[in-house]
């Protein structure tokens, strides 16, 4: 075989001299490269984790600051429940003032995000209301409205938390419902 002519290994030509000096010298520059590369991938992997620990370490650290400015906006109304669990041992439990602290924890809780969901008189939505019954109706306009909520539903921030669970009127038809 002729020393100049080119020989195929994996797809590369390598010149046949090279691979047949002995030298090594080809094959040192690519295991230096090679090692390198490897260098480079693991300090870039090292940084990766790093940011993820710090980006974990961060989020954690403002969810903990937000969940705290809430609680401290609640505090208010534990100490209205504390007076107001005081005076129901003495016997003395006004309505107005349980009313009050359900005005006061509606705000709070509003000012978050929080919005209750309309349901009574309104069409049932099946992406807002969780239908528990049905009430037979002649009147096939009032068929799909809710006739009452057993449980109040809620939206934070426009994503549904919880659906209300209501009961809606059904057109009967005979003695069955369809």
């Amino acid at each position: 075989m002729n020393s100049n002519s080119p020989k195929k290994n994996e797809g590369t030509e390598i010149p046949v001299e090279i691979v047949e000096n002995g030298t090594g010298e080809v094959k040192k520059e690519e295991e230096q490269v090679e090692r390198e590369n490897l260098e480079k991938l693991q300090r870039l992997q090292a940084e990766f984790v790093n940011y993820k620990r710090r980006t974990e370490k961060e989020k954690n650290s403002l969810r903990d600051y937000i969940e705290g400015e809430l609680i401290a906006r609640l505090l208010p109304v534990m100490d209205d429940l504390d007076l107001l669990s005081r005076h129901a041992e003495n016997g003395q439990c006004p309505v107005e003032a349980v009313q009050l602290i359900v005005q006061k924890m509606k705000k709070i809780l509003n000012d978050e995000g929080l919005e209750a969901i309309d349901a009574v008189s309104y069409p049932f939505d099946p992406e807002n209301h969780e239908a528990v019954a049905v009430e037979p109706v002649s009147d096939a306009a009032k068929e799909g409205i809710i006739v009452e909520e057993w449980q109040k539903g809620y939206r934070f921030r426009g994503n549904l938390l919880r659906p209300s669970r209501v009961k809606v009127a059904k057109i009967k038809n005979g003695e069955e419902l369809q």
